[in-house]
């Protein structure tokens, strides 16, 4: 990578969210291997949602992500743990089995971004959850691990030398400061920065239910202070991940697509005509005619600094 520029990897919390259908991709019923496809002209890299739900997923169904964005060479999968680890805290041998089968099998293929631990509001900082996260860190050793907090507990003095220890990476996640939440930390660890933007909807997350927490759609204001919070922070790494997980009502999108257009210099990217049906003030940083291939790619994405 040439010396002073920064790959900026933007992306979803999922492709598979049934709100998608109106506002993202062109006609219904595709298959979940065609959505990615789709998605992939767009973003270069996604969360990858399933396997945080489905603890039933093998290497094979690493494979058939893998194929269906074969065009891409450059787009990547964040893999999100299975909630039996992270919320159940339980670690079953043929569970992670199946999780180093999916690693493996997308490591192989050079589509492995991450292995994302995100740990509920009720994890907190104590010592039995201390042990579980460095068991988790032997498990799953040899893949980039990234961790996502949600309580303050955690922000300690002695989090960066732990987390070192184990050769885990912090999660910045952007969200309400309500209750205890942890606040959002734009940082990273070795060579990557890894930022989540939950959205900012306090009541939501004070009802505490899926649909309510990531109902917000971020305003233009909080667009560009986001910007210029990812900008101040890539000169002190080679790559920064963002991924917009307010995934309510669509309106992850329109945020992704603003933050690519805003770190490419404010350029217009390719936007689906779906999405700006749905989201119209997208029209402002939109081509009049997209270019065929991947409009963020790897080369579109590296800003001089």
């Amino acid at each position: 990578m040439p010396q002073g520029s920064t790959l900026y990897r933007i992306g979803l919390g999922g492709w598979e969210h049934d709100v998608f259908d109106q506002c993202l991709y062109p006609r219904p019923g595709m298959s979940s291997a065609e959505k990615l496809a789709w998605y992939a002209q767009y973003f270069n890299t996604v969360e990858i949602r399933q396997t945080f739900w489905d603890d039933g997923l093998t290497g094979k169904d690493a494979r058939v992500w893998a194929t269906a964005v074969r065009e891409f060479p450059s787009f990547t999968f964040i893999v999100k743990l299975h909630a039996s680890f992270t919320h159940a805290a339980v670690i079953r041998p043929d569970a992670v089995r199946s999780v180093r089968g999916i690693l493996q099998e997308l490591s192989q293929r050079n589509r492995l971004e991450a292995l994302l631990l995100q740990f509920p509001y009720g994890f907190t900082n104590t010592s039995t959850h201390r042990f579980h996260i460095a068991r988790l860190a032997r498990e799953f050793a040899g893949y980039p691990l990234h961790v996502e907090f949600r309580h303050e507990s955690w922000q300690t003095s002695g989090l960066n030398a732990f987390l070192k220890e184990h050769r885990l990476c912090i999660v910045g996640a952007d969200m309400p400061r309500t209750r205890h939440y942890m606040p959002f930390v734009a940082a990273g660890a070795g060579d990557t920065a890894y930022l989540r933007l939950h959205g900012r909807n306090e009541r939501g997350w004070l009802l505490d239910t899926y649909d309510a927490k990531y109902d917000y759609l971020y305003n233009a204001k909080e667009t560009r202070e986001i910007a210029r919070r990812v900008a101040a922070l890539a000169p002190r790494y080679d790559a920064v991940t963002i991924i917009a997980n307010n995934t309510t009502g669509g309106k992850s999108i329109p945020i992704a697509l603003q933050l690519i257009s805003a770190l490419r210099g404010g350029k217009t990217v390719s936007v689906p005509s779906a999405s700006l049906a749905a989201f119209p003030f997208l029209r402002a940083i939109a081509r009049e005619e997209p270019t065929d291939g991947l409009p963020l790619d790897e080369t579109g994405l590296r800003q001089a600094m």
